[in-house]
């Protein structure tokens, strides 16, 4: 019997009156689902969630990326006519380059892994004639990796090299990709006053920028501590932002003559050289030389004596350009930690990130750097001179939660949320009244642009009475909480950490996502009873402790377990705007001799 392989949550390309075979949750909106329950319908087996299987595609994933680098400086350069370096083009595009790979990686061996096991299979594709796949630039390519059209799209190009699928040509509702953008939960009334106010104070205080100043920009610590820093290091204090990208259109013609050889490639490896050149941003191809006319324009310093940002190096693609022309002309770059995830996790554990193998030193949070080249330890950015948070030791109980990860990872995200989320329920269930009662679930700013429903959810579970929206600011709900559960590993916990908040770390997927070399750390947490993996252990815990959370957090076991974790991954500074001017001024100091030496040999 022929199944119907449906890739997309757009119901127009289902069928009512034969077999369907979803290819993952996301096809299957929960919104939705008075449509999809009735039909005769499957869901395929969710692709690399196994660790063996996730640790080993990370491997093959990185190898390739850094030969696709190599071959794409040769292909950019004679394309546009320049003759930059290796590591130039690893900081304008290596994290677009990293996420192409998984994305492609994820539906073409998902598709290959379901045609294998399954089938035989016809589908119904949109007609894609008119649809470019490529975005603007990278942080719309990471949007559009959760976009139903976009991957539908994606998909129909997969199946169509792989072959074996009756494919059915619809008519298509889609002409142009049309963009896709961060939803932000501060409002454009919000954006537009902060942008504003930020333009009028550059305007008066860029009269003082020297050319030779730091370039300081984004540096991910808290406003007056920047301000600090700045004056630490001589100069007087600037705000620098950088200009939106001027968008362009795809250049189909343009693009013929942009190709990676792929002759010797076949299956995977000859796909995706292939559809590069249908997928790189516009800005890199169509735009690229706008982008550079851009960054030559910038006020910025002339000759910064160095860089250093701790946000700009992703997705930032003006900065990214400048820092990159500056890096070629001799000047150091320096970049500092963004997350919790860097050293520890298992997608962040490798030292090809752009940020750490493009950046003359790369400034960590704590010591997990061990004697990794090119790593310098310093203090957790986020909380650097802040005041110890207030908690209430006679309040309730906040429940930090997650939210569904963007579709940029090589395994499926969806089968493992669903799991963490199905964790959390069992959690609260477990929960005798008075303690339900005393709980607050404080849900994910941006759940409402993940597409997964979790309100709708969370009311359906029958526990919609505790729900906080991501309205109120968590400080706020610390304030009234006498216990932070947080239900992932995440910056939050290193923040909780670092100022002594009674924390808890009910992470119901285990420590299979650390890599093995920092798992004594985390081990740690678990001996103290910090973290625990089961949602019935983790319930029974807070019942039996929550007479007195005072007294277990200040046990000197937990105590002993929270500075020894803080100062592997979340150390405190007692001056930390004079202590990074001092490291960044000592790295300065150290670069310019590497330059001396490599003159003189």
């Amino acid at each position: 019997m022929t199944l119907l392989l449906v890739t997309t949550a757009d119901e127009r390309t289902w069928k009512s009156d034969c077999s369907i075979m979803f290819l993952g949750e996301w096809c299957r909106r929960y919104d939705r689902r008075e449509i999809w329950q009735g039909l005769n319908a499957s869901v395929a087996e969710p692709f690399g969630i196994s660790p063996a299987d996730r640790d080993r595609n990370l491997a093959y994933v990185e190898v390739l990326t850094q030969q696709l680098l190599t071959e794409l400086v040769d292909l950019l350069n004679e394309f546009h006519g320049t003759n930059h370096t290796r590591r130039y083009w690893q900081i304008v595009l290596g994290h677009w380059l990293q996420r192409y790979v998984k994305v492609v990686f994820n539906r073409y061996f998902n598709l290959e892994q379901v045609l294998e096991s399954c089938g035989p299979f016809e589908t119904n594709l949109f007609d894609d004639s008119n649809y470019s796949l490529a975005t603007s630039d990278s942080l719309e390519f990471i949007w559009a990796c959760g976009n139903d059209e976009w991957n539908h799209v994606l998909y129909g190009k997969i199946l169509k090299f792989l072959g074996g699928v009756k494919i059915h040509r619809i008519p298509s509702p889609i002409s142009d990709i049309g963009g896709f953008k961060q939803v932000n939960a501060s409002g454009p009334s919000y954006r537009l006053f902060k942008q504003l106010a930020l333009n009028v104070l550059n305007s008066m205080l860029s009269r003082l920028s020297k050319k030779n100043d730091a370039m300081i920009i984004k540096s991910y610590l808290p406003i007056w501590e920047e301000l600090k820093l700045q004056l630490c290091l001589g100069q007087w204090p600037q705000f620098w932002i950088s200009p939106f990208v001027k968008t362009s259109i795809p250049d189909v013609l343009a693009r013929q003559s942009f190709e990676l050889h792929s002759g010797n490639s076949i299956g995977f490896e000859q796909f995706i050289r292939t559809e590069i050149s249908s997928m790189i941003p516009t800005c890199f191809i169509e735009g690229y030389e706008n982008l550079e006319r851009q960054a030559n324009t910038l006020p910025w310093p002339s000759k910064p004596r160095h860089i250093f940002t701790s946000n700009c190096f992703d997705t930032d693609e003006v900065f990214k350009v400048w820092a990159g022309m500056k890096v070629e002309q001799g000047v150091p770059y320096f970049t500092g930690q963004h997350g919790n995830n860097y050293g520890t996790h298992v997608n962040y554990g490798n030292a090809s990130w752009p940020e750490r193998s493009g950046s003359d030193r790369f400034i960590t949070w704590g010591d997990w750097v061990g004697d990794q080249l090119g790593n310098s330890p310093a203090f957790l950015f986020k909380t650097a001179g802040v005041k110890p948070k207030q908690f209430d030791p006679e309040g309730g109980i906040l429940l930090v939660e997650n939210v569904l990860e963007h579709r940029i990872q090589v395994d499926d995200i969806h089968h493992k949320y669903r799991l963490y989320q199905e964790a959390q329920f069992r959690f609260i269930e477990c929960l005798p009244e008075h303690l339900y009662s005393s709980l607050t679930v404080r849900l994910h700013t941006v759940f409402k642009s993940s597409g997964w429903c979790d309100d709708q959810r969370w009311r359906d579970a029958g526990l919609s009475a505790m729900l906080e929206y991501g309205d109120v600011a968590i400080d706020e709900l610390i304030k009234q909480s006498r216990l932070v559960i947080h239900s992932y590993d995440s910056t939050g916990v290193l923040e909780n950490f670092s100022l002594n908040i009674p924390t808890l770390c009910f992470w119901s997927g285990g420590l299979d996502h650390v890599l093995p070399t920092m798992l004594p750390y985390y081990e740690l947490l678990r001996d103290a009873s910090i973290l625990i993996e089961c949602p019935i252990k983790a319930a029974q815990f807070v019942v039996d402790h929550w007479g007195d959370i005072d007294g277990w957090w200040n046990g000197s076991i937990v105590q002993n377990a929270r500075r020894t974790f803080c100062q592997q991954f979340a150390r405190s500074a007692k001056a930390p705007a004079k202590t990074l001017s001092c490291l960044l001024s000592q790295l300065e100091v150290e670069h310019e001799r590497k330059l001396v030496m490599s003159r003189t040999l």
